[in-house]
Order: structure tokens, then sequence, then C-alpha cells
């Protein structure tokens, strides 16, 4: 018959787990590691950086327009940079594609799909010091009205908007925190 573990042994076997999972947070902490995402992602030379970007034209029509301000509001706090040292820019592809078909021909669900060229320029030599491609990806349903139609469509513009910019200000920064000599 198996015996039923005693309170005294489970209560030493939390005491060991507890002990590890404090063990493994002392350890992270010592090694270096930093979040990804989050207020505290980023070091303090890294922000100052991200200050010293200034944001080239995005396109010709709205869609670009968001974006480059999304980037201005999430690279360097809603300020032009003053003094730039780089400049980035963004060709941006948007690509809309019927996703739910229903049984009148009628599309009811949309993606949408914003692909940037990201190119950094380092504005002292005049060349490209770093070249990547961001994408971000998001969806909505197309409702009876007309009204909330173009809503719905707008709305998922800008969140696909905001998350490239995120994406974009990431990769940035990992860059620029990780370049020798910045």
């Amino acid at each position: 018959m198996p015996r039923k573990p005693s309170t005294r042994s489970a209560f030493g076997l939390s005491r060991l787990a507890a002990a590890c999972a404090l063990g493994a947070a002392l350890a992270l902490g010592g090694c270096g590691f930093q979040p990804m995402y989050g207020s505290h992602s980023t070091s303090a030379e890294a922000e100052k950086l991200l200050g010293s970007v200034a944001i080239g034209q995005i396109g010709k029509d709205r869609t670009g327009q968001i974006l480059r301000n999304d980037l201005i509001d999430k690279i360097s706090g809603g300020r032009t940079a003053q003094s730039p040292r780089f400049r980035l820019d963004v060709a941006l592809e948007t690509i809309e594609l019927g996703g739910l078909v229903q049984t009148d021909s009628s599309i009811t669900r949309y993606t949408v799909t914003m692909r940037g060229k990201i190119s950094l320029v380092d504005l002292s030599t005049g060349t490209a010091v770093m070249n990547e491609l961001a994408r971000a990806t998001t969806a909505y349903n197309v409702p009876q009205s007309e009204y909330g139609a173009i809503a719905a469509q707008q709305d998922a513009y800008r969140r696909a908007s905001g998350q490239l910019a995120d994406e974009i200000r990431s990769r940035i920064a990992s860059f620029l925190e990780t370049r020798p000599n910045s």
C-alpha cells in the first residue's frame, strides 16, 4: 500500500522549492538579465541614443502618418530629435486580406498586415547601420453597419501601426544597446 507523505516531508519540499526559486531569481539578477519589453527594458545610454533618432517621412498616406506619429511617441517620447545622430527610414507596405467568407460571398473578417522595411542611417557617415524587416498583424470583423465597418477597419490599422512601432522601437533599442562605440 502506498505511503501517504507526512506533513513534515511536504513542508520540506515546499521549502526546497522556495529556496530553488529564490536562488534562480538571484542568479538571473546577477548575470545582467534585462527584460526585453517594459519600462526598464533599455539602459539609460540606449534611451539617450533613442532620443537622437530622427524619424523620416513614411509614405504619402494617412497610414504612414499614423505610423510616423506612433514612432515619434515611442522612440523619443513625442519630441523631435535634437541634434540627431541617426535617421530612421521606413518603407511601409500594408496588406489587407479577407479571411472569412460567408455563403453569400460577403467577407466578414479581414486580416491587416503591416510590413516595414526599416533602415537606420548614421547621419555622420550617411550609411545605413541597420537594415531589417518588421511586421505586425491584426484582424477585424465587419459588422452590418457601414459606419461600424469603417470604424473597425480604422481601429485595426491603428492597432497594427502601434504594434509595428513597438517592434521597430525594440529592434532599434536592441541594436543601439549592443552596438560598439555608440
